[in-house]
Protein backbone atom coordinates (compact mmCIF):
# COMPACT_ATOMS: atom_id res chain seq x y z
CA UNK A 1 0.00 0.00 0.00
CA UNK A 2 1.35 3.39 -0.99
CA UNK A 3 0.18 5.31 2.08
CA UNK A 4 1.59 3.65 5.14
CA UNK A 5 -0.32 4.03 8.35
CA UNK A 6 1.08 4.41 11.84
CA UNK A 7 1.85 1.06 13.36
CA UNK A 8 0.11 0.67 16.69
CA UNK A 9 0.45 -1.80 19.51
CA UNK A 10 -2.68 -2.21 21.58
CA UNK A 11 -2.42 -3.96 24.91
CA UNK A 12 -5.59 -3.73 26.93
CA UNK A 13 -6.54 -4.15 30.58
CA UNK A 14 -8.36 -7.50 30.52
CA UNK A 15 -10.01 -9.85 32.97
CA UNK A 16 -10.51 -13.10 31.16
CA UNK A 17 -10.94 -16.62 32.35
CA UNK A 18 -8.01 -19.04 32.35
CA UNK A 19 -4.89 -17.77 30.58
CA UNK A 20 -2.00 -20.04 29.77
CA UNK A 21 -1.04 -18.83 26.30
CA UNK A 22 -1.65 -15.98 23.84
CA UNK A 23 -1.83 -15.29 20.10
CA UNK A 24 -0.93 -12.27 18.07
CA UNK A 25 -3.07 -10.54 15.45
CA UNK A 26 -1.47 -8.17 12.93
CA UNK A 27 -2.27 -6.43 9.64
CA UNK A 28 0.47 -4.01 8.55
CA UNK A 29 -0.48 -1.34 11.01
CA UNK A 30 -1.69 -3.24 14.04
CA UNK A 31 -0.31 -5.70 16.53
CA UNK A 32 -2.75 -6.73 19.23
CA UNK A 33 -2.15 -9.23 21.96
CA UNK A 34 -5.25 -11.18 22.86
CA UNK A 35 -5.70 -13.84 25.47
CA UNK A 36 -7.47 -17.20 25.49
CA UNK A 37 -9.23 -19.43 27.95
CA UNK A 38 -7.84 -22.26 30.06
CA UNK A 39 -8.56 -23.61 33.48
CA UNK A 40 -5.97 -21.60 35.42
CA UNK A 41 -8.03 -18.59 36.50
CA UNK A 42 -7.97 -14.91 35.49
CA UNK A 43 -4.96 -12.72 34.77
CA UNK A 44 -4.72 -9.04 33.92
CA UNK A 45 -2.55 -6.68 31.92
CA UNK A 46 -1.95 -2.97 31.50
CA UNK A 47 -3.03 -0.98 28.40
CA UNK A 48 -0.31 0.87 26.50
CA UNK A 49 -0.08 2.40 23.01
CA UNK A 50 3.31 2.91 21.37
CA UNK A 51 4.78 3.92 17.99
CA UNK A 52 5.64 1.16 15.55
CA UNK A 53 9.31 1.07 16.52
CA UNK A 54 8.38 -0.10 20.00
CA UNK A 55 5.74 -2.71 19.15
CA UNK A 56 7.89 -5.76 19.74
CA UNK A 57 9.14 -4.54 23.11
CA UNK A 58 5.61 -3.70 24.30
CA UNK A 59 4.31 -7.10 23.28
CA UNK A 60 7.17 -8.94 24.97
CA UNK A 61 6.65 -6.83 28.08
CA UNK A 62 2.94 -7.57 28.14
CA UNK A 63 3.58 -11.23 27.53
CA UNK A 64 5.75 -11.33 30.65
CA UNK A 65 3.16 -9.37 32.67
CA UNK A 66 0.39 -11.76 31.65
CA UNK A 67 2.31 -14.81 32.78
CA UNK A 68 3.48 -13.22 36.04
CA UNK A 69 -0.01 -12.15 37.17
CA UNK A 70 -1.70 -14.03 39.96
CA UNK A 71 -4.83 -15.89 38.83
CA UNK A 72 -8.23 -14.98 40.17
CA UNK A 73 -10.79 -17.55 41.02
CA UNK A 74 -14.08 -16.35 39.60
CA UNK A 75 -15.54 -15.94 36.14
CA UNK A 76 -18.38 -13.63 35.13
CA UNK A 77 -19.56 -13.85 31.50
CA UNK A 78 -21.52 -10.62 31.76
CA UNK A 79 -18.39 -8.74 32.82
CA UNK A 80 -16.28 -10.37 30.13
CA UNK A 81 -18.62 -9.80 27.14
CA UNK A 82 -18.51 -5.96 27.07
CA UNK A 83 -14.73 -6.09 27.33
CA UNK A 84 -14.47 -8.48 24.38
CA UNK A 85 -16.66 -6.13 22.36
CA UNK A 86 -14.33 -3.26 23.21
CA UNK A 87 -11.30 -5.29 22.15
CA UNK A 88 -12.92 -6.17 18.83
CA UNK A 89 -13.85 -2.52 18.34
CA UNK A 90 -10.22 -1.54 18.86
CA UNK A 91 -9.10 -4.16 16.34
CA UNK A 92 -11.58 -2.94 13.73
CA UNK A 93 -10.66 0.68 14.36
CA UNK A 94 -6.95 0.02 13.89
CA UNK A 95 -7.57 -1.96 10.70
CA UNK A 96 -9.82 0.78 9.39
CA UNK A 97 -7.19 3.41 10.09
CA UNK A 98 -4.61 1.33 8.24
CA UNK A 99 -6.64 0.54 5.12
CA UNK A 100 -8.82 3.62 4.76
CA UNK A 101 -6.12 6.04 3.54
CA UNK A 102 -5.13 3.68 0.73
CA UNK A 103 -8.75 3.22 -0.31
CA UNK A 104 -9.37 6.95 -0.30
CA UNK A 105 -6.30 7.55 -2.47
CA UNK A 106 -7.32 4.80 -4.92
CA UNK A 107 -10.86 6.13 -5.35
CA UNK A 108 -9.58 9.67 -5.77
CA UNK A 109 -7.13 8.68 -8.51
CA UNK A 110 -9.44 6.33 -10.40
CA UNK A 111 -12.26 8.88 -10.27
CA UNK A 112 -9.91 11.41 -11.83
CA UNK A 113 -9.20 8.91 -14.59
CA UNK A 114 -12.94 8.67 -15.28
CA UNK A 115 -13.31 12.47 -15.41
CA UNK A 116 -10.19 13.55 -17.27
CA UNK A 117 -10.93 11.77 -20.54
CA UNK A 118 -9.10 11.86 -23.88
CA UNK A 119 -10.83 13.76 -26.72
CA UNK A 120 -14.07 12.39 -28.20
CA UNK A 121 -14.46 9.59 -25.67
CA UNK A 122 -16.96 8.44 -23.05
CA UNK A 123 -16.65 5.87 -20.27
CA UNK A 124 -17.83 2.31 -20.82
CA UNK A 125 -16.29 0.74 -17.69
CA UNK A 126 -14.92 2.79 -14.79
CA UNK A 127 -11.22 2.77 -13.95
CA UNK A 128 -12.24 2.07 -10.34
CA UNK A 129 -13.07 -1.50 -11.37
CA UNK A 130 -9.51 -2.03 -12.67
CA UNK A 131 -10.88 -3.31 -15.99
CA UNK A 132 -9.11 -4.89 -18.94
CA UNK A 133 -10.81 -4.94 -22.36
CA UNK A 134 -10.41 -7.64 -24.99
CA UNK A 135 -11.86 -7.22 -28.46
CA UNK A 136 -14.37 -9.63 -29.98
CA UNK A 137 -14.83 -9.83 -33.78
CA UNK A 138 -18.09 -8.34 -35.00
CA UNK A 139 -18.21 -5.63 -32.35
CA UNK A 140 -21.44 -6.82 -30.77
CA UNK A 141 -19.78 -7.56 -27.43
CA UNK A 142 -16.58 -6.80 -25.54
CA UNK A 143 -14.84 -9.17 -23.14
CA UNK A 144 -14.18 -7.44 -19.82
CA UNK A 145 -12.17 -8.62 -16.84
CA UNK A 146 -12.58 -6.51 -13.69
CA UNK A 147 -9.42 -7.08 -11.69
CA UNK A 148 -10.81 -5.45 -8.55
CA UNK A 149 -13.69 -7.92 -8.21
CA UNK A 150 -12.38 -10.74 -10.38
CA UNK A 151 -15.53 -10.67 -12.54
CA UNK A 152 -15.37 -11.70 -16.21
CA UNK A 153 -18.20 -11.08 -18.65
CA UNK A 154 -19.19 -10.11 -22.18
CA UNK A 155 -20.41 -6.52 -22.28
CA UNK A 156 -23.19 -6.18 -24.86
CA UNK A 157 -22.37 -2.95 -26.71
CA UNK A 158 -25.97 -2.57 -27.87
CA UNK A 159 -27.80 -2.99 -24.58
CA UNK A 160 -25.13 -2.71 -21.88
CA UNK A 161 -26.05 -6.17 -20.61
CA UNK A 162 -23.30 -8.18 -18.92
CA UNK A 163 -23.36 -11.78 -20.13
CA UNK A 164 -21.85 -14.54 -18.07
CA UNK A 165 -18.99 -16.60 -19.50
CA UNK A 166 -17.99 -20.16 -18.59
CA UNK A 167 -15.61 -20.55 -15.69
CA UNK A 168 -12.77 -22.00 -17.77
CA UNK A 169 -9.26 -21.92 -16.30
CA UNK A 170 -7.65 -21.04 -19.66
CA UNK A 171 -10.06 -18.34 -20.79
CA UNK A 172 -8.38 -15.37 -19.16
CA UNK A 173 -4.74 -16.10 -20.01
CA UNK A 174 -4.99 -18.16 -23.19
CA UNK A 175 -8.33 -17.13 -24.68
CA UNK A 176 -8.48 -15.39 -28.09
CA UNK A 177 -11.97 -14.61 -29.33
CA UNK A 178 -13.08 -15.86 -32.74
CA UNK A 179 -16.64 -14.64 -32.32
CA UNK A 180 -19.09 -13.77 -29.57
CA UNK A 181 -19.68 -17.51 -29.09
CA UNK A 182 -16.29 -19.12 -29.75
CA UNK A 183 -12.86 -18.71 -28.16
CA UNK A 184 -9.56 -20.24 -29.23
CA UNK A 185 -7.70 -21.51 -26.15
CA UNK A 186 -4.10 -21.38 -27.30
CA UNK A 187 -2.10 -24.54 -26.66
CA UNK A 188 1.53 -25.00 -25.75
CA UNK A 189 4.40 -24.76 -28.22
CA UNK A 190 5.78 -28.16 -27.21
CA UNK A 191 4.97 -31.32 -29.15
CA UNK A 192 2.60 -34.06 -27.96
CA UNK A 193 4.33 -36.12 -25.31
CA UNK A 194 6.76 -33.32 -24.50
CA UNK A 195 7.00 -31.63 -21.11
CA UNK A 196 4.19 -29.18 -20.46
CA UNK A 197 2.28 -30.13 -23.59
CA UNK A 198 -1.25 -28.74 -23.80
CA UNK A 199 -3.41 -29.09 -26.94
CA UNK A 200 -5.31 -26.25 -28.60
CA UNK A 201 -9.03 -26.04 -27.90
CA UNK A 202 -12.13 -24.23 -29.07
CA UNK A 203 -14.27 -23.11 -26.12
CA UNK A 204 -17.98 -22.83 -26.85
CA UNK A 205 -19.31 -20.00 -24.70
CA UNK A 206 -22.87 -21.25 -25.13
CA UNK A 207 -22.46 -24.67 -23.50
CA UNK A 208 -19.03 -24.21 -21.88
CA UNK A 209 -17.57 -27.25 -23.65
CA UNK A 210 -14.04 -27.54 -25.02
CA UNK A 211 -13.31 -29.06 -28.41
CA UNK A 212 -9.73 -30.14 -29.04
CA UNK A 213 -8.19 -28.92 -32.29
CA UNK A 214 -6.28 -31.14 -34.67
CA UNK A 215 -2.81 -29.61 -34.96
CA UNK A 216 -1.72 -30.05 -38.59
CA UNK A 217 1.89 -29.50 -37.55
CA UNK A 218 1.84 -32.87 -35.77
CA UNK A 219 0.81 -34.84 -38.89
CA UNK A 220 3.43 -36.90 -40.75
CA UNK A 221 5.71 -34.84 -43.02
CA UNK A 222 7.26 -35.54 -46.39
CA UNK A 223 10.91 -36.23 -46.91
CA UNK A 224 13.03 -33.35 -45.70
CA UNK A 225 10.38 -32.32 -43.17
CA UNK A 226 8.18 -30.60 -45.75
CA UNK A 227 4.49 -30.15 -45.05
CA UNK A 228 2.34 -32.59 -47.02
CA UNK A 229 0.14 -30.51 -49.39
CA UNK A 230 -2.68 -33.02 -49.13
CA UNK A 231 -3.25 -31.84 -45.57
CA UNK A 232 -4.35 -28.47 -46.90
CA UNK A 233 -7.66 -30.21 -47.57
CA UNK A 234 -8.49 -29.80 -43.90
CA UNK A 235 -8.39 -26.03 -44.40
CA UNK A 236 -10.04 -25.94 -47.83
CA UNK A 237 -13.09 -27.76 -46.51
CA UNK A 238 -13.57 -25.32 -43.62
CA UNK A 239 -16.38 -22.81 -43.44
CA UNK A 240 -14.75 -20.39 -40.97
CA UNK A 241 -11.07 -19.44 -41.10
CA UNK A 242 -9.21 -17.11 -38.73
CA UNK A 243 -5.63 -15.82 -38.81
CA UNK A 244 -3.72 -14.37 -35.85
CA UNK A 245 -0.77 -12.49 -37.32
CA UNK A 246 1.26 -12.07 -34.11
CA UNK A 247 0.99 -15.77 -33.26
CA UNK A 248 1.47 -16.98 -36.85
CA UNK A 249 -1.53 -19.25 -36.50
CA UNK A 250 -4.54 -20.22 -38.61
CA UNK A 251 -7.69 -21.81 -37.17
CA UNK A 252 -10.14 -23.50 -39.53
CA UNK A 253 -13.58 -24.76 -38.53
CA UNK A 254 -16.18 -26.67 -40.51
CA UNK A 255 -19.89 -26.15 -40.01
CA UNK A 256 -20.07 -29.40 -38.03
CA UNK A 257 -16.82 -28.93 -36.08
CA UNK A 258 -18.49 -29.83 -32.78
CA UNK A 259 -19.20 -33.39 -33.95
CA UNK A 260 -16.42 -33.76 -36.52
CA UNK A 261 -12.90 -34.01 -34.99
CA UNK A 262 -11.34 -33.40 -38.42
CA UNK A 263 -13.43 -30.30 -38.89
CA UNK A 264 -11.49 -28.21 -36.39
CA UNK A 265 -7.79 -27.65 -37.05
CA UNK A 266 -4.94 -25.29 -36.22
CA UNK A 267 -1.93 -24.69 -38.44
CA UNK A 268 1.22 -22.65 -37.79
CA UNK A 269 3.34 -20.82 -40.35
CA UNK A 270 4.52 -17.26 -40.89
CA UNK A 271 1.57 -14.88 -41.14
CA UNK A 272 2.65 -13.84 -44.63
CA UNK A 273 2.64 -17.45 -45.82
CA UNK A 274 -0.76 -18.06 -44.27
CA UNK A 275 -2.26 -15.01 -45.98
CA UNK A 276 -0.65 -15.98 -49.28
CA UNK A 277 -2.08 -19.47 -48.96
CA UNK A 278 -5.58 -18.06 -48.45
CA UNK A 279 -5.21 -15.83 -51.51
CA UNK A 280 -3.95 -18.66 -53.68
CA UNK A 281 -7.13 -20.63 -52.97
CA UNK A 282 -9.30 -17.52 -53.19
CA UNK A 283 -10.55 -18.03 -49.66
CA UNK A 284 -11.61 -15.41 -47.11
CA UNK A 285 -10.44 -15.26 -43.52
CA UNK A 286 -11.11 -13.13 -40.46
CA UNK A 287 -8.35 -11.28 -38.61
CA UNK A 288 -8.29 -11.81 -34.84
CA UNK A 289 -5.10 -9.95 -33.87
CA UNK A 290 -6.06 -6.64 -32.23
CA UNK A 291 -2.50 -5.57 -31.41
CA UNK A 292 -1.90 -4.01 -34.88
CA UNK A 293 1.74 -5.04 -34.59
CA UNK A 294 1.87 -6.97 -37.85
CA UNK A 295 -1.43 -6.22 -39.54
CA UNK A 296 -4.20 -3.67 -39.79
CA UNK A 297 -7.69 -4.40 -38.52
CA UNK A 298 -10.82 -3.88 -40.66
CA UNK A 299 -14.20 -2.75 -39.39
CA UNK A 300 -17.09 -5.27 -39.39
CA UNK A 301 -18.24 -4.35 -42.92
CA UNK A 302 -14.76 -3.49 -44.21
CA UNK A 303 -15.61 0.19 -44.66
CA UNK A 304 -12.78 1.33 -42.40
CA UNK A 305 -9.42 -0.02 -41.39
CA UNK A 306 -7.46 0.65 -38.20
CA UNK A 307 -3.74 1.24 -38.47
CA UNK A 308 -1.15 2.11 -35.88
CA UNK A 309 -1.46 5.85 -36.53
CA UNK A 310 -5.25 6.12 -36.98
CA UNK A 311 -8.38 5.00 -38.81
CA UNK A 312 -8.75 5.16 -42.60
CA UNK A 313 -11.37 4.63 -45.28
CA UNK A 314 -10.47 1.27 -46.81
CA UNK A 315 -11.08 2.18 -50.45
CA UNK A 316 -9.56 5.65 -50.61
CA UNK A 317 -6.95 5.36 -47.87
CA UNK A 318 -8.22 8.69 -46.53
CA UNK A 319 -7.71 9.22 -42.78
CA UNK A 320 -10.82 9.70 -40.68
CA UNK A 321 -9.09 9.56 -37.27
CA UNK A 322 -5.52 10.81 -36.85
CA UNK A 323 -3.18 11.47 -33.93
CA UNK A 324 -4.61 14.93 -33.45
CA UNK A 325 -8.09 13.46 -33.06
CA UNK A 326 -6.92 10.95 -30.45
CA UNK A 327 -4.81 13.47 -28.55
CA UNK A 328 -1.53 11.93 -29.72
CA UNK A 329 -2.47 8.35 -28.86
CA UNK A 330 -1.38 5.60 -31.26
CA UNK A 331 -3.92 2.90 -31.99
CA UNK A 332 -1.41 0.06 -31.94
CA UNK A 333 1.34 -1.13 -29.66
CA UNK A 334 4.63 -2.72 -30.65
CA UNK A 335 5.42 -4.57 -27.43
CA UNK A 336 1.97 -4.72 -25.87
CA UNK A 337 -1.61 -4.09 -26.89
CA UNK A 338 -2.23 -0.48 -27.89
CA UNK A 339 -5.04 2.06 -27.53
CA UNK A 340 -7.37 0.18 -29.89
CA UNK A 341 -9.33 -2.71 -28.34
CA UNK A 342 -12.16 -3.36 -30.78
CA UNK A 343 -14.81 -2.09 -33.16
CA UNK A 344 -18.37 -1.07 -32.38
CA UNK A 345 -20.99 -3.17 -34.16
CA UNK A 346 -22.33 -0.19 -36.19
CA UNK A 347 -18.88 1.25 -36.97
CA UNK A 348 -19.79 4.52 -35.26
CA UNK A 349 -16.99 4.12 -32.73
CA UNK A 350 -14.12 1.97 -31.54
CA UNK A 351 -13.37 0.68 -28.06
CA UNK A 352 -10.11 2.05 -26.64
CA UNK A 353 -8.17 1.80 -23.40
CA UNK A 354 -4.88 3.33 -22.38
CA UNK A 355 -2.37 1.48 -20.28
CA UNK A 356 -2.49 2.50 -16.62
CA UNK A 357 0.41 4.26 -14.95
CA UNK A 358 2.42 4.06 -11.75
CA UNK A 359 2.15 6.93 -9.32
CA UNK A 360 5.82 6.69 -8.38
CA UNK A 361 8.72 5.27 -10.35
CA UNK A 362 12.17 4.82 -8.88
CA UNK A 363 14.70 4.50 -11.71
CA UNK A 364 16.54 1.21 -11.59
CA UNK A 365 14.53 0.00 -8.59
CA UNK A 366 10.79 -0.37 -9.04
CA UNK A 367 7.46 1.30 -9.68
CA UNK A 368 4.78 1.48 -7.01
CA UNK A 369 1.04 2.10 -6.78
CA UNK A 370 -0.53 1.24 -10.12
CA UNK A 371 -3.37 3.50 -11.27
CA UNK A 372 -5.74 1.77 -13.75
CA UNK A 373 -7.46 3.34 -16.73
CA UNK A 374 -11.12 3.15 -17.83
CA UNK A 375 -12.46 1.38 -20.90
CA UNK A 376 -13.66 4.04 -23.31
CA UNK A 377 -15.77 4.50 -26.41
CA UNK A 378 -14.02 6.67 -29.02
CA UNK A 379 -16.68 8.16 -31.27
CA UNK A 380 -15.77 8.57 -34.92
CA UNK A 381 -16.30 11.96 -36.61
Amino acid sequence: MFISCIYTAVVTQVHLLGITHSWYFSDLAAAILLVEDSSQGIRGAELTVRPSTRISRDLRHLHEEVYNMEPKSSFNLKERKPLLIKILAVVLLVLLCCNLPGEILFWKLCSEQDRELPPHTEVLVSACKKPVATGVPGGEVLFVHENRSGRMYLLDLRTGEKRKVPNDSLLLDKGIFLSSDLVWLEGSTSRPGGPGYRPHYILDLIDGKRYELLDLDTLPRLEGGKFDPKNYAYIQSAQYIYIHHSKNALIALSADFRTNPNGRVVFSDSAEELVQFMRSFNMDYEAIDYSLRYSNFPSPTGKYIVRNDGIYFSRTNTPIVNLQYTGGRYMGGYYSIGYFRGWYYDESAVVVQEAGYYLFTFPGISSVYYVPSPILKLNLP
